[in-house]
């Protein structure tokens, strides 16, 4: 008998239960309502008010509607990520470093489809800011800072002759360094937290980069003995073993296209890896797939060792000398009148930013100065980034061409990790960025990689 009241029982719970849920399910929330065309939408508070990357927020107000496609919330000028949205409420997390103090906007779009660029009604947060705490850091992932040789082993106790270049994956997990001296590859694996060489025997291998999506990695051989060898390719399918040599081709005239000229500039678009001569003078571009080389750039007069990062936010590629410590941008698929393929010469260049070489100073665009510009990164948001190994630091120019030092101390050599402008530098040759603008720095002259991480 006693059996069955516990049966009976549990099945009166079961039924209460399935009840109580319909039930719930059944009550609809009132704020999950579209946006109202034509009536105001009203932005009231942020809650909370401060926090750092990532910080979950909810920005109350009115008329919002209920469409996370067709609405946009702005902490200055960077967009938040929005995890969930009614009509009185949007629920987002902070995007990275908008600024000490953020204005908070809300844009709606009142179309069926939002267009490209997106744009619409908009509102904003009346008298309240909200504030950013930035955390920031320089650490060492690899090498013995002082010591100059090329022994694989642990990430800190592995290390490297020249550590020149460096490259970087997506998220900071495969880190590729150019050993020119040690005429190696280096493999850095953060996971495995190990160093180990992946090519060795190379006649100085120089600027090296990850292709568009991160699958591919290219390297290229500055000294013009080995011609015509160019560059290698490097792919994540083979666990980046077996290589790929690109090799020069000949023109109509039978004439090598790159011939004795050194390159010194390396970046890898979409479809293209991009070759820069070391007076900055020739562009060429290679297809990834089948490596023929076209001749794309002539007379473009950039300076001395120039290097080039593809960004790809808009599709240009920035350009930084050593000898001038300028920095220039084109776009590598301008096609002039007459022309039926691209062809850049120096009139198609735009000087951005830098007065001429030496000591730092800090300013909008031509108004900077920088020191020499040993090499040049940029991140998925538009910045640039510059390693100025004169000064010992690295440069941040922003969408507005504001020229920052982001770390380092002018004029100051040394080796120290911590804040980023209490860090010391001994003449960075290498720079890399991971899509959220972690840098990774290739501090030659103390054999080590560094990281800063400004979030």
């Amino acid at each position: 008998m006693k059996r069955y009241v516990q049966f009976f029982s549990a099945l009166l719970f079961i039924v209460f239960f399935l009840a109580c849920n319909e039930r719930n399910n059944d009550e609809k929330n009132p704020y999950d309502i579209p946006h109202t065309i034509g009536k105001p939408m009203v932005v009231q508070d942020i809650s909370p008010k401060e926090g750092g990357l990532g910080t979950r927020v909810v920005v109350s107000g009115s008329n919002f509607g209920n469409n996370k496609e067709k609405v946009k919330l702005f902490f200055n000028k960077k967009e938040a990520f929005i995890l969930k949205i009614q009509d009185n409420a949007i629920y987002a997390m902070v995007p990275k470093q908008p600024g000490e103090l953020s204005t908070i906007k809300v844009v709606i779009s009142e179309k069926k489809e939002p267009e490209n660029p997106f744009q619409g009604i908009e509102a904003v947060l009346e008298n309240i800011q909200f504030k950013y705490h930035l955390k920031a850091s320089v650490t060492t992932v690899a090498g013995i800072a002082g010591v100059n040789t090329s022994q694989d082993g642990t990430a800190l106790e592995g290390t490297f002759t020249r550590p020149a270049k460096v490259a970087v994956d997506n998220i900071g997990n495969t880190i590729m360094v150019s050993d020119d001296f040690g005429k190696k590859i280096r493999f850095i694996s953060i996971k495995d937290n190990k160093v180990t060489s992946l090519l060795s025997g190379l006649n100085q291998p120089w600027s090296c980069i990850f292709n568009h999506d991160y699958s591919s990695f290219f390297v290229l051989e500055r000294n013009t003995s080995i011609r015509p060898l160019l560059f290698y390719g490097f792919y994540k399918t083979t666990n980046w073993l077996d290589p790929k040599i690109f090799y020069d081709q000949k023109d109509e005239l039978n004439n090598f296209l790159v011939g004795n000229k050194t390159c010194s500039g390396l970046t890898s678009g979409n479809n293209y890896v991009y070759l820069l001569t070391q007076d900055g003078a020739r562009l060429f571009r290679i297809e990834q797939s089948s490596g023929m080389i076209e001749l794309i750039g002539e007379n473009m007069n950039l300076g001395n060792w120039a290097h080039i990062t593809y960004n790809k936010k808009n599709g240009y590629i920035y350009a930084c000398t050593e000898g001038g410590g300028q920095v220039f941008r084109f776009n590598p698929n301008h096609i002039p009148a007459g022309k039926s393929k691209p062809h850049i010469t120096f009139r198609d260049t735009e000087h951005i930013a830098g007065s001429g070489k030496g000591s730092a100073i800090e300013g909008n665009g031509i108004y900077a100065r920088f020191g020499g510009l040993e090499d040049i990164t940029s991140d998925h948001e538009g910045n640039i980034y510059l390693a100025d190994y004169t000064n010992s630091i690295i440069w941040k120019i922003d969408e507005d061409y504001n020229c920052t030092v982001l770390a380092g101390v002018p004029g100051s050599k040394g080796y120290k990790d911590g804040k980023p402008k209490e860090a010391l530098f001994n003449s960075p040759y290498g720079l890399a960025s991971t899509p959220d603008g972690i840098i990774y720095v290739a501090d030659t002259f103390n054999y080590v990689i560094r990281c800063i991480s400004i979030q």
